[in-house]
């Protein structure tokens, strides 16, 4: 089973506001094909982070929370092995375009890819609930505008939270320089 870091994010925003959007992001680890865990930090910015906290680690088994919770996008090593024809096209005509630039082609945005999923379990560990409190007892943690105790409060419950999401398949994934030279050619 292949391991690798990728980065998990979503966008959010509390009046549904193009302006107002906030992109929230995390580490995680991606491993087999279709899984991804990261930590509880990732839903501070939710309102179901408070039903994370109330929960205090009984298991949320509710179709409801899952289902309101937004579409995860995982930012990983584009997969040299499998060949995206979409991609493959666009990367082919980028390069066709700057010949004679110097553009660097084996440069990291030309080799990830963004897979989209779903969190399918959210859970807490006991034990690291407990050190979380016996050892960052006087951190604050997650401040943003409004109270600091409340933040804290919330932040550091969702510490000791693991988040699993999952991708279903690699062959829903899109690669974002895809994305970005098709917004540049249009």
């Amino acid at each position: 089973m292949s391991v690798e870091g990728v980065m998990v994010s979503y966008n959010y925003s509390e009046d549904e506001e193009h302006a107002n959007i906030l992109t929230v992001s995390a580490s995680g680890i991606k491993f087999s094909k279709r899984w991804v865990l990261t930590h509880g930090s990732i839903l501070s910015p939710l309102k179901q982070a408070r039903i994370v906290q109330n929960a205090r680690g009984k298991p949320i088994l509710n179709d409801e929370f899952y289902n309101s919770l937004p579409e995860i996008y995982v930012t990983c090593e584009k997969d040299g092995k499998k060949s995206n024809t979409v991609y493959d096209s666009v990367e082919r005509l980028s390069r066709e375009r700057n010949m004679d630039s110097d553009a660097d082609f084996e440069h990291s945005s030309y080799q990830i890819s963004v897979l989209t999923g779903r969190i399918c379990h959210v859970w807490q560990c006991p034990i690291l609930d407990r050190c979380v409190d016996d050892i960052l007892y006087s951190w604050t943690i997650g401040h943003r505008d409004g109270d600091v105790e409340t933040q804290t409060r919330l932040g550091k419950a969702l510490l000791s939270v693991f988040v699993l999401v999952d991708l279903e398949s690699d062959d829903r994934g899109t690669n974002l320089s895809i994305i970005l030279l098709h917004k540049k050619q249009h």
